[in-house]
């Protein structure tokens, strides 16, 4: 993990509401990975289980839902292994090292927050490394903190509020 993170903020305002869409999102996760799957390639579903303190916890604390409050513990942890050497032109995957053509994407939804990390293991090791934390608001893209930044060491910020 870098030890100075480049944090940027969207907000994305979206016409319904979370409840809704939380069933669509459920719904086209779960279709793009049928999709996507055959043959050894796209979308391997390596765990799609409930997380908790015991089973596939954070190694960190995903944060609260409210500042100060207690952080989130339970939710649906997934691990997905992104098998990208279909999609890539022959000639990449003629010269592509062995595991550079492989994503790593490890996820603990505990809704209306979500932590997900995605490395490459096999070829990038630590050097690859992206974390996207996930909030979902019922409002208009108004709320101040929603990602409660001032727990979060950072270097830089962006924010920017796309309607």
């Amino acid at each position: 993990m870098p030890s100075s993170p480049n944090i940027s903020e969207y907000r994305i305002v979206l016409p319904m509401t979370v409840d809704e869409y939380q069933v669509g999102q459920l719904w086209s996760v779960a279709e793009a990975s049928k999709n996507e799957t055959g043959g050894g390639e796209g979308i391997e579903v390596r765990v799609n289980e409930p997380f908790d303190e015991n089973n596939y916890p954070p190694e960190s604390p995903l944060l609260p839902l409210t500042p100060g409050g207690p952080p989130l513990t339970k939710g649906q942890y997934t691990h997905k292994v992104y098998h990208l050497a279909s999609r890539v032109p022959a000639f990449i995957r003629l010269i592509a090292p062995k595991g550079s053509l492989e994503i790593h994407e490890k996820a603990w939804n505990a809704y209306p927050y979500c932590r997900t990390i995605v490395t490459n293991p096999d070829y990038m090791k630590e050097n690859f490394y992206i974390k996207i934390e996930t909030m979902h608001c019922p409002d208009r893209g108004t709320q101040e903190n929603v990602r409660i930044v001032w727990q979060i060491n950072y270097r830089s910020t962006y924010s920017d509020t796309h309607l």
